[in-house]
């Protein structure tokens, strides 16, 4: 039996990939990123935090190809290969986790990997239509806002005019 690009991608990332993760005004650390025998973690090593080295795989909310977050803007002296570059957005306040491998192949590796996990689904449709949902999200939000806002007024609008009326009577 032939493994799929999906096994592939489980079984390279459950063997651990060394990678370079940057922090905000500090040298890229090398560490070693796995996923843990239940594909419910990302974890790495060596770390002083030892059990609080992990992310758990529902906390991400997405996942980006390239030097596209402000770490990466940051270390612009790096000199990173773009393809071997991808960040982890991830918890309630969209942290990042921003990582450097050593080949594109390996960057490529995680990346896919890591939307299969999020996806929970092989489908790439369904991936794919799930990314979308995930972009169009900042546009509900506004539009839920304005919606919120436009009630506000029409009812304040509305108390005026019941105002005015009394002081007419």
């Amino acid at each position: 039996m032939v493994p799929t690009a999906v096994e592939r991608c489980m079984s390279v990332m459950q063997s651990g990939t060394q990678m370079v993760k940057l922090k905000n005004g500090s040298k890229g650390l090398v560490r070693l990123f796995y996923l843990d025998e239940h594909r419910s973690c990302i974890r790495w090593r060596p770390s002083r935090k030892s059990e609080k080295a992990k992310i758990t795989i529902d906390s991400l909310y997405k996942v980006t190809e390239g030097r596209q977050s402000d770490i990466f803007h940051r270390h612009a002296e790096g000199n990173f290969d773009s393809s071997c570059c991808f960040t982890i957005y991830h918890g309630n306040h969209m942290e990042s986790l921003d990582l450097v491998t050593s080949n594109s192949e390996e960057a490529r590796t995680w990346v896919t990997g890591l939307r299969y996990l999020m996806a929970g689904i092989s489908d790439e449709d369904s991936l794919a239509k799930r990314q979308r949902t995930h972009d169009q999200y900042p546009f509900q939000m506004i539009g839920w806002i304005i919606n919120l806002r436009l009630l506000e007024l029409l009812q304040s609008q509305q108390l005026r005019d019941v105002q005015s009326q009394a002081c007419l009577n």
